[in-house]
């Protein structure tokens, strides 16, 4: 059962492996590999954020930033999806809801179609961020549960 920092080296592990293994398919710029970086290791905490931790302190840093670009742009209805989903973390148990691969596929599929329809960015950005995040998911739930929990039920 790691903690942060654990996580924290999982999802760069799976991270250096994913880039290396898709360099010359991603043809990533510096740019491109730190925001993939930044969505990576946000998923690598993320499962998180059910307990107080430092996935739930980032995670909840970074949602308000997502309000405040959403509201300066008047996406009330992507604030209310988004305000909705924020609150999710208050109202299950720990290694619960969060620690499901179901969910982060779920959870990721709903900011993909979020983000499709409130902002500019290209649908592969969206996607490519979206599966950096799963990546670092993953990488949390197999440091916590091994290969055999990630499909648990």
């Amino acid at each position: 059962m790691p903690g942060y920092k654990g996580h924290t080296v999982g999802g760069l592990t799976i991270y250096g492996i994913t880039l290396y293994l898709l360099r010359s398919i991603l043809k990533p710029t510096w740019l491109n590999a730190i925001e993939w970086l930044l969505f990576t290791l946000t998923g690598a905490l993320f499962p998180d954020i059910d307990v107080k931790s430092k996935g739930q302190q980032l995670s909840y840093a970074l949602i308000l930033g997502i309000f405040v670009i959403l509201l300066l742009r008047d996406q009330f209805d992507a604030v209310a999806i988004l305000a909705v989903l924020a609150l999710i973390p208050m109202v299950v148990r720990h290694r619960g809801l969060f620690h499901r691969l179901w969910f982060i596929l779920i959870f990721a599929g709903i900011i993909v179609v979020v983000c499709f329809f409130s902002t500019t960015l290209s649908c592969r950005m969206i996607l490519l961020d979206a599966g950096f995040f799963v990546l670092g998911a993953i990488s949390h739930l197999w440091l916590d549960m091994g290969f055999k929990g990630l499909f648990r039920k």
